[in-house]
């Protein structure tokens, strides 16, 4: 899953994000479950509002990153 989202914060200020990969099984995720993966994922504990501005799926190694990732360092 790839997205682009803005977590406000209920103490303020915010962060945002751009095609934010999430490695997700399956392709089934609503909007709220994904607003819930991320305040999770990245521990935000003063997390307020999230909004999505989108959400695609891309399968795994269709991402601009997949041929990086594939090489061993």
């Amino acid at each position: 899953m790839k997205s682009d989202f803005r977590v406000d914060f209920t103490n303020g200020g915010h962060i945002e994000a751009k095609d934010f990969l999430f490695d997700i099984e399956g392709s089934e995720v609503t909007p709220e479950r994904l607003a819930e993966m991320i305040v999770s994922a990245l521990n935000l504990l003063r997390a307020g509002p999230v909004t999505i501005f989108a959400m695609n799926v891309v399968r795994r190694g269709e991402h601009q990153d997949a041929e990086a990732a594939a090489i061993p360092r």
